[in-house]
């Protein structure tokens, strides 16, 4: 009577390890499309240079290091983010890295002139912040910049 009992609760644990979630895994692609939506909105603002839109897209962390540049509200970020950087006109994603908390995305995006168009690498680390995706950092040929 005891080997049953023993063989029920070894079979209840071994099923239930079974159907216990294992390690979080890479984001499904259900959750990148809509990482690349935010993406989207985002690069939106950079084609059109009109930045207020997108202070709701930049992570907690994104908004306060705006913050500690004296530039902490939607206004002032806007005009910050519009008076610089070259304005690009076009983004091919070349790659997109996966983790279980982020996707970066690799973009090939176009600037200057149509007479001399420069391209250059830009990636974009998005993250799940409050259930929604957040533009956190942004990188542009080797130079760490604030999205």
């Amino acid at each position: 009577m005891r080997a049953r009992r023993w063989r029920a609760v070894g079979c209840a644990l071994a099923l239930g390890a079974a159907a216990a979630p294992g390690p979080v895994s890479a984001q499904d692609s259900a959750e990148v499309a809509r990482a690349r939506q935010v993406l989207e909105y985002y690069q939106a603002c950079e084609r059109t240079r009109h930045f207020a839109p997108c202070w709701s897209l930049l992570s907690a962390r994104a908004q306060a290091e705006w913050s500690r540049q004296g530039r902490g509200t939607m206004d002032e970020y806007a005009q910050a983010r519009g008076a610089g950087e070259p304005r690009f006109g076009d983004f091919r994603v070349l790659r997109i890295r996966r983790s279980p908390a982020r996707v970066v995305f690799v973009v090939e995006a176009s600037g200057g002139s149509a007479a001399s168009p420069v391209w250059q690498r830009v990636e974009y680390a998005l993250l799940r912040e409050g259930g929604q995706w957040r533009v956190d950092g942004r990188r542009v040929g080797a130079s760490e910049t604030t999205p």
